[in-house]
């Protein structure tokens, strides 16, 4: 039999002043970074949309403004990793300057994102088998990465930088292992 020691959500909420002022990407900001602060500290399966709400300053019926659903908003945040992912990842994928720094610098970049956004990819990982939403965008999420990669490995190899090898083989080991 487990104990939950967390405070219930009217605990957590009592005395919070709810606003109504909020733009449409701030409210939906403000939900993203709430499902993220709860995936630091729970699993997926723990997660609602009443603990998300609970969270924000925002009232519950105000997440459906921006999200059909739980899946919805661990999607969302799925695409917010990958977005800061390609930006930290760009001077290898897109081959500005020297090729070994670049890659040791989208590397650094891409670790430095994974290590801040893990509870998020861990989430999505630990539903996708369980979830055909979940495992349809994380499937997704990986092969746009393997493209990347692949793309990447062929035009090193056609410049000269790295000998002939199976590249998409090479791009999903490599993105395995993160």
């Amino acid at each position: 039999m487990s104990v939950r020691t967390t405070k219930s959500r009217a605990a957590r909420t009592k005395g919070r002043k709810r606003s109504h002022r909020h733009t449409p990407e701030e409210a939906r900001r403000e939900i993203l970074e709430s499902a993220a602060r709860f995936l630091r500290k729970n699993h997926f399966r723990d997660v609602s949309i009443g603990e998300v709400m609970a969270g924000t300053t925002l009232s519950r019926p105000a997440f459906y403004q921006y999200f059909m659903d739980i899946h919805d908003l661990i999607i969302s945040l799925l695409h917010d990793v990958e977005a800061v992912m390609h930006r930290t990842a760009s001077p290898w994928i897109s081959g500005e300057g020297e090729p070994i720094a670049a890659l040791r610098e989208s590397n650094r970049g891409v670790v430095e994102t994974c290590i801040k956004h893990g509870p998020i990819i861990r989430a999505i990982v630990e539903a996708a088998p369980l979830d055909e939403r979940l495992e349809q965008a994380w499937t997704s999420f990986m092969e746009r990465w393997d493209d990347a990669v692949e793309a990447r490995i062929v035009a090193q190899q056609r410049d000269g930088l790295i000998p002939p090898f199976d590249a998409r083989r090479i791009a999903n080991a490599l993105n395995s292992l993160d």
